[in-house]
């Protein structure tokens, strides 16, 4: 997680707390809510640290689950293939943070098929041309 990114998200979603319903703070209204629970030090913890960034626990909570999401699917390459592929299978629209997952992902480079030759360096093939030429 990265704390720029957190802030970040906090910044948009303070600019839009006024859209949608009461104590909603997303550029839609949503028309569900998802439940979660803490136990008591998790939620006294959450409860601090809303209190020193001067967010509200909802809001906090939502940033930092949804940049769990961008980690944990930007470090799973198998996983994001196959939730991407379902969310375009439903005909879901693209996510704000989607270019975010690619952007945290290590990519790792197909390997080449084919085959490896040795190429010396080039100061040392003229050194091997000049010696074919005395000879």
């Amino acid at each position: 997680m990265t704390k720029t990114y957190i802030h970040k998200r906090l910044d948009q979603l303070e600019q839009n707390r006024l859209i949608g319903k009461p104590g909603l703070s997303m550029k839609d209204v949503r028309d569900s809510q998802v439940k979660v629970r803490f136990t008591e030090h998790e939620n006294d913890l959450l409860t601090l640290l809303s209190k020193q960034l001067g967010q509200p626990k909802a809001v906090l909570s939502n940033v930092i689950l949804i940049d769990a999401i961008i980690d944990l699917l930007a470090e799973d390459p198998l996983l994001r293939s196959d939730v991407m592929a379902a969310w375009r299978d439903q005909g879901q629209p693209e996510l704000d943070f989607f270019s975010e997952i690619d952007k945290r992902a290590k990519y790792q480079p197909e390997p080449i098929d084919g085959e490896f030759c040795h190429i010396p360096p080039a100061d040392h093939r003229l050194e091997l041309l000049r010696r074919e030429e005395d000879l």
